[in-house]
């Protein structure tokens, strides 16, 4: 029985160094799944996966190789060389896998990484021998193929690295940071101070303080690391870290929903477009005239006798004036985007004024002023159909001047509705409704939250 386990394992070690000779590409060797998991697993520090993404990225053989299989060649080798390098963080995690594995019965791969009182198998040594062999095959393979590229490879490889780990979040920025200073990586005290600074405001940001424990080093910390390589750096070079940390959290969640905020306040004035088109409003300065009067009448600071003129004049600006200086804000002659939301949103759930509901209907199914939402949209038409309704049943009792404007937003709530109901289905047709925020959970209190 023992020869014959000797013999198959000769078998397939001498089927796998004739399958390594022949350094294939990876799309040659593997499936496109069996790709994925790869990367998966590389990305996650399998040191076996690592090898084999860098050998089959960067074979040695007289293929060519594209601009584009170079820096893909280069991404890997560099995050497999500096995970093997020996770096101080990268023994420790070996330690702590070899811990958990022993102490908590986790099923961790060996990493490597001897510790002092450890007593080795003959296997186990046989392992170690072989993981050391692989590591000095993949720095040779790096050296010799990182002469064939350019610095402009070499840097998209490392923008790469960045990239792919910052889209994981708050943990793909920390593990960023565990290689910003590798010699393999290519960076500068910049960007490593970048990459930490990035990490740290990801982390706070996302509360992964109150899931994660603390490090095992209780001195170590990513809001100290991230002072101490700001601090040491000249004013030009923090300017271009700060950039460098922009970029990183480009795909930060928190930073992209201020940055859709930021959109759909830029885009409040096409508000204005629409009304322009129906000839019933002109657009001055940064205000939305119709919906601004309309927001300030139905909150108190303005009285109409003959309803909205669409004329942003001295009593709509004096309207403004009382309504900022009631909130404790500079009084200006024009209100902000931000302020134009918050007093039409006001004004509709506060004050249940149908036309602003309407307007909020407008503004949230096209992505003016609010980020684009058709669940909040159908909320925001139904309360103004109802709404309405309600008050046009008892028109007498309206002032004159709503008795004649009110009508006529009849039959534009009930297109919006019919719009915002027809791109509805569509987008449940392509994707599971439950992904949608659903519009019986919202309310007049949370609309514009």
């Amino acid at each position: 029985m023992r020869i014959f386990w000797c013999m198959l394992a000769v078998a397939v070690l001498g089927a796998s160094g004739a399958k390594a000779a022949e350094e294939q590409k990876c799309s040659e060797q593997f499936s496109l799944e069996e790709h994925q998991y790869l990367e998966w697993a590389a990305l996650g520090g399998d040191p076996h996966a690592q090898f084999a993404l860098a050998k089959c990225a960067a074979p040695r053989t007289k293929a060519s190789l594209s601009s584009e299989e170079k820096v893909y060649a280069l991404k890997w080798l560099t995050l497999a060389a500096c995970e093997s390098d020996g770096l101080p963080n990268i023994d420790e995690r070996d330690r702590m896998t070899r811990r958990m594995k022993f102490e908590g019965d986790i099923s961790f791969r060996r990493f490597g990484g001897i510790t002092e009182k450890e007593v080795w198998t003959a296997r186990e040594k046989k392992f170690i021998e072989y993981r050391e062999a692989e590591i000095d095959d993949l720095k040779d393979r790096y050296k010799d193929f990182v002469k064939d590229t350019t610095p402009a490879q070499q840097a998209a490889a490392r923008g790469e690295i960045s990239d792919e780990l910052a889209r994981l979040g708050p943990l793909g920025l920390v593990r960023l940071t565990s290689i910003a200073e590798c010699k393999y990586f290519g960076g500068d005290d910049v960007f490593a101070a970048a990459a930490y600074s990035a990490a740290n405001q990801a982390w706070q940001s996302s509360g992964a303080s109150k899931i994660y424990g603390k490090s095992s080093d209780k001195d170590w910390g990513l809001d100290k690391q991230s002072a101490a390589r700001m601090s040491a750096l000249a004013p030009i070079e923090r300017r271009a870290a700060e950039a460098e940390k922009a970029r990183l959290l480009r795909t930060d969640p928190y930073v992209l929903a201020e940055l859709e905020d930021q959109a759909a306040l830029s885009r409040l004035n096409e508000l204005s477009f629409m009304h322009e088109e129906s000839g019933r409003v002109s657009f001055a300065g940064r205000a939305v005239t119709l919906a601004v009067q309309y927001a300030l009448e139905s909150l108190g600071w303005m009285e109409f006798v003959n309803g909205p003129d669409n004329d942003y004049g001295p009593s709509t600006i004096e309207a403004v004036r009382k309504m900022q200086a009631s909130e404790g804000l500079d009084e200006t002659r024009w209100l902000s985007p931000d302020e134009i939301r918050s007093a039409v949103c006001k004004a509709a759930t506060k004050e249940h004024d149908p036309i602003s509901y309407y307007h909020l209907a407008v503004m949230f199914s096209e992505g003016w002023g609010y980020s684009k939402d058709l669940e909040r949209a159908a909320f925001a038409a139904s309360r103004a159909d109802k709404i309405l309704g309600e008050k046009l049943g008892k028109v007498d009792k309206l002032p004159e001047w709503k008795q004649r404007a009110y009508p006529p937003f009849e039959p534009k709530i009930e297109s919006i509705k019919m719009l915002i109901e027809g791109e509805r289905k569509e987008l449940y047709a392509s994707a599971p409704a439950h992904i949608f925020s659903s519009s019986e959970r919202l309310s007049e209190a949370s609309l514009c939250n």
